[in-house]
């Protein structure tokens, strides 16, 4: 049985496959940018979410960083903040 992180990772990699089905090259770049746009705005809002759900269940900002790839404190309450 898939586990929720596998099925997430397959949506997003259909997604990808949905992209590169565009026949237009200038077309599958637009769409693209529009896509990493997109991406990167979910994802920032996505790690803001647990960062605070984190520090709702008490952990320090710095334990935060370090379950967040090992960025700084700081690093990890500007993640908080949408940054």
């Amino acid at each position: 049985m898939a586990s929720s992180t596998d099925t997430a990772v397959a949506h997003i990699v259909e997604s990808f496959d949905a992209l590169d089905a565009i026949s237009d090259p200038v077309e599958r770049y637009q769409a693209s940018r529009q896509a990493g746009t997109a991406i990167d705005n979910r994802l920032r809002s996505v790690r803001q979410r647990i960062a605070l759900e984190l520090k709702t269940e008490g952990k320090t900002w710095r334990e935060i960083g370090q379950i967040m790839d090992g960025v700084t404190a700081q690093r990890a309450e500007q993640i908080s903040r949408g940054r």
